[in-house]
């Protein structure tokens, strides 16, 4: 057996060196539809991750507002604790935010209490002018308010406001720096959360909370989790998470096709040159039959050498669909990707499977070889 087993290795070797040109040929095709398959898993893996990085641009796509809608009467409030801890339950951060009409010398003055961190981090389009909101006072004020108002960072900003029972409150902050989003949010005085409950009187309570789904499938999950036990709806901006999760769908689907589609050009290309190959040694294949080599040994002989070629060509694939994924990165998303090492052995899986596939052809002939009148040179 030990012997048989060496012979079998050194004609694979004899082969792989003597016909070196045509295996040259099957690794090549292998290694294109192994580089693809890398290149594109790659790309797939790394731009899903920086595209939903950059769909986070526009902003939240999930509100928490409280269910019931006024009647003749003041806006119904969220409890704070109640909707952090809803937040915590459904796994997601969020920034709540009191939304407080106040007046500034006579004039109406939208003030949006928040925390303006959160705030910041779920509004990553927001351009911050110079000044910040390092400060427990420093506060943010829409451009369009600012040049209405005429006041600029390091100003003083005061307002009133007249509660139902008739006390008139008062508040005076320091302007930290100008927002600009685009958007209404361009309008209104930003402060920090416990500076307008305070001002307000209502300490503890949110007109709103703004959140974002990191997934679009964990919309429902996250839903069901916010509105269990009622007094909150969590309501979903279909506009933004059906955008991400079509982007992702098309993407996806996009990369497959093309990878199936190369992989099953590489198989064909790699098959012809394996039968081919075969056919060459039609002679040698008639002396190892006639030698007595069973058809369990011819079948394992040319299934070492489709491995061999799938090996080598996941290899090459492998380090060619890297480089590729840098170039497509770079060129058409603008980012750099990262190496995902853990897709390697799936690289190597899918090569393989190739060539294996691409070995049926030259195995099936190999076994209809007749040694006698193949070698009588009929």
């Amino acid at each position: 057996m030990g012997d048989r087993r060496s012979m079998e290795l050194r004609l694979l070797r004899a082969v792989l060196w003597r016909k070196r040109g045509m295996v040259s040929i099957a690794v090549l095709a292998v290694a294109i539809g192994g580089s693809v398959a890398c290149a594109l898993l790659h790309v797939a893996h790394d731009v899903s991750r920086q595209l939903t990085h950059e769909l986070r641009a526009l902003g939240p796509n999930l509100v928490l507002a409280p269910d019931a809608d006024p009647v003749n009467g003041p806006a119904p409030l969220l409890d704070e604790r109640d909707a952090r801890a809803r937040l915590a339950r459904a796994g997601i951060d969020g920034a709540g935010l009191l939304l407080v009409t106040a007046t500034h010398q006579g004039r109406a003055l939208p003030i949006v209490g928040a925390d303006l961190e959160a705030a910041r981090r779920l509004h990553p389009s927001w351009r911050i002018g110079p000044g910040g909101t390092g400060t427990p006072t420093a506060t943010l004020i829409g451009v369009r308010l600012a040049r209405a108002l005429g006041l600029g960072p390091g100003a003083s900003l005061d307002a009133s406001l007249r509660t139902e029972d008739g006390v008139v409150h008062r508040l005076a902050l320091p302007i930290g720096a100008t927002l600009e989003s685009g958007g209404p949010d361009d309008d209104a005085w930003w402060i920090p959360l416990s500076a307008a409950q305070s001002f307000a009187g209502l300490e503890g309570r949110l007109s709103l909370v703004e959140a974002r789904l990191a997934s679009p499938g964990d919309e429902a999950r996250v839903v069901r989790a916010i509105q269990a036990g009622g007094g909150m709806r969590a309501q979903v901006l279909h506009a933004l998470s059906a955008t991400e999760a079509d982007l992702f769908a098309r993407m996806r689907r996009l990369m497959g096709w093309v990878t199936l589609g190369v992989l099953l050009s590489a198989g064909l290309c790699a098959f012809g040159t394996l039968t081919d190959l075969a056919l060459e040694r039609r002679r040698e294949i008639a002396l190892l039959k006639a030698l007595g080599a069973t058809p369990r040994e011819v079948i394992r002989q040319f299934g070492a050498e489709s491995l061999a070629v799938g090996v080598m060509g996941g290899f090459v694939g492998w380090w060619a669909g890297v480089a590729a994924a840098q170039v497509i990165g770079r060129e058409v998303f603008h980012a750099a990707i990262s190496v995902q090492w853990i897709l390697f052995p799936l690289v190597l899986l899918v090569s393989v499977a190739v060539a294996l596939a691409a070995g049926i052809g030259p195995i099936r002939l190999a076994l209809a070889v007749d040694p006698a009148p193949v070698l009588k040179g009929e």
